[in-house]
């Protein structure tokens, strides 16, 4: 054979084995390639755009942040209940205290003063029971309170002296410096029932709640604060009221008409409480004998 005869003759050959074949045809799925097929592309979307790990941390960190800014903003609408603070001097004994403006206090023995921990933005209340020495510090937006048995005193920056013990039917407000309005409890008013300059005393009268106002030495009423007694022209009652207030004790007098004498004199020194009546007596001529908290003269 030539050439072209053993060409025909292998093509003639395939040609018998393609026929053999028999090929099966596929059914093919076009909704499930479809699926397959976009969520292949959805896929590949998500792998180049952010991981969903970072949305989840994304998703609580915003709730998270509205948790606490809803929180704060709750908060800040809320009224706090005040924390108030209660300082007690004993009997005998002498007590200073700081309030949240700096304002000084000092409390005489057997005397009590509440307070909150911190004052709000339009006033400054105190209560007191006793006696106490203020020097208020100056606050125009803020005036200082002092709530008592009865009455109220007001005061923007001042320094006064109150004894309002609760045995007692009266309450002597003693000013030093400033101003002070004072305010019966039955005053429903803005206008305060008497205005004090420095130099006077009020003395409230609980039961017929008169106030009457008179001048006075100051010094008397403030000497148990500073151990400074300045004594010009005042009456041996004046003098030993001081004397009271001062030392804790009770005095008692065999002649009353003693009360009415006037007397002149200064202890600048601390000095004691026999001193002082030691002193006294070169002028008065008394005799007086200490027992205890208890103060005897004839």
């Amino acid at each position: 054979m030539n050439l072209k005869e053993v060409h025909r003759e292998q093509k003639r050959k395939y040609q018998e084995c393609v026929n053999r074949i028999r090929f099966k045809s596929i059914e093919v799925d076009t909704d499930d390639v479809y699926n397959k097929l976009w969520k292949r592309i959805e896929t590949s979307k998500k792998k180049i755009g952010v991981s969903p790990i970072w949305k989840y941390i994304s998703i609580a960190a915003c709730i998270a942040l509205l948790c606490v800014s809803s929180f704060l903003i709750r908060d800040s609408f809320l009224i706090k209940p005040l924390s108030y603070l209660e300082v007690t001097a004993l009997a005998g004994s002498k007590t200073h205290v700081l309030l949240p403006d700096s304002t000084e206090v000092w409390l005489n023995g057997d005397s009590w003063i509440r307070y909150p921990e911190s004052f709000d933005e339009k006033s400054r209340h105190i209560e007191l029971i006793g006696e106490g020495f203020f020097k208020v510090t100056k606050d125009a937006h803020r005036p200082f309170l002092v709530n008592l048995d009865g009455m109220t005193i007001q005061v923007l920056g001042t320094e006064f002296n109150v004894l309002a013990k609760k045995q007692s039917n009266t309450i002597e407000t003693t000013l030093l410096e400033g101003s002070v309005a004072i305010y019966k409890e039955s005053n429903e008013t803005s206008l305060p029932d008497r205005l004090l300059i420095p130099g006077e005393q009020a003395i409230y009268d609980k039961q017929n709640e008169s106030i009457r106002v008179h001048p006075v030495q100051t010094s008397c009423f403030v000497s148990w604060v500073t151990g400074d007694y300045v004594f010009e022209k005042v009456t041996f009652g004046q003098i030993i009221d001081a004397l009271e207030r001062s030392f804790n004790v009770k005095f008692h007098l065999k002649d009353k008409a003693l009360k009415n004498v006037y007397l002149t004199a200064q202890f600048t020194h601390n000095e004691s409480l026999d001193n002082i009546l030691s002193i006294l007596q070169i002028s008065m001529k008394y005799k007086y004998v200490i027992k205890d908290k208890n103060v005897f003269i004839e």
